[in-house]
């Protein structure tokens, strides 16, 4: 049972360290609740139309990526063709000379502290660009994105209480699972990644009893917490979880109430996020 309750730590201490570590990017927390978030990996010329208090206007704009990357997300899509977007935070907008020796607004990686209302904050404006102008490696996927995955787990693996080893458990849950996903190449075109899983929770089919030796009787558990880690390509995700569960009302002094359990799931996402 000691061991179960250290290896239960490590694991949760582990899958936190992970998730935060990944939740350090510049784009991560602007793009947590928008599916519509891009990267660009080369510059692009927009049109800065319209600031955050409504104030219009009309000014050519270079995004420039300063040989990285800079993301941003797609407000809309009008019936002309353009795409208009706002880049993700940490971003300047700055006034530079062309090679022509003109004024031009450019959109610059910001390495220090910005606050909402500087005007210079370029995440204040919305800009258009052409879709017929962007090329191909100005609008690839971002790869960092909290996303939600609906799993079903078909076995569990649960220790028993105290040196009395494990059993495998053929219980069949379904949970829905909410993490960091990240891509597993550089490729940008790639479309494999792993999912840091901080938090999930699900419903399950259990068997029901008090002590070992006791009969058992059909239930319902609840899965109320659950991390893990993810393995997707393209719509299908495998991984491996450990997972706590109880039981209410009636069933409250259930063997396993509370206790953790090990398994891996597998799901299929039929929409795009």
């Amino acid at each position: 049972m000691l061991l179960t309750t250290s290896l239960s730590r490590y694991l949760l201490l582990g899958i936190c360290l992970l998730f935060y570590h990944a939740s350090q990017s510049q784009s991560l927390r602007a793009s947590a609740l928008n599916p519509n978030v891009y990267r660009t990996r080369v510059n692009l010329e927009a049109v800065r139309i319209m600031g955050k208090d409504l104030q219009k206007y009309d000014e050519k704009v270079l995004i420039d990526v300063e040989n990285k990357f800079l993301d941003y997300k797609i407000i809309s899509e009008d019936e002309s063709g353009y795409v208009i977007i706002r880049v993700l935070p940490k971003v300047k907008l700055v006034e530079s000379i062309d090679a022509d020796g003109n004024k031009i607004l450019v959109l610059k990686r910001e390495s220090g502290k910005q606050t909402k209302s500087q005007a210079d904050n370029a995440y204040r404006y919305y800009y258009a660009i052409k879709e017929d102008d962007i090329p191909p490696m100005g609008k690839t996927l971002l790869s960092e994105k909290i996303v939600g995955v609906p799993l079903v787990h078909p076995f569990k693996l649960r220790a028993k209480k105290g040196n009395e080893g494990w059993d495998i458990q053929q219980e069949f849950t379904v949970s829905y699972s909410f993490g960091i996903r990240l891509k597993s190449k550089k490729n940008p075109f790639s479309s494999s990644y792993w999912t840091i899983i901080p938090f999930g929770f699900g419903l399950g089919e259990d068997k029901y009893f008090k002590n070992s030796g006791d009969e058992k009787e059909d239930a319902i558990s609840i899965t109320y917490y659950q991390g893990g880690i993810l393995r997707s390509w393209r719509s299908i995700h495998f991984g491996a979880f450990i997972s706590f569960d109880a039981m209410i009302d009636k069933h409250n002094d259930w063997f396993y109430q509370g206790r953790p359990w090990y398994s891996f799931g597998i799901g299929y996402k039929f929409e795009k996020d």
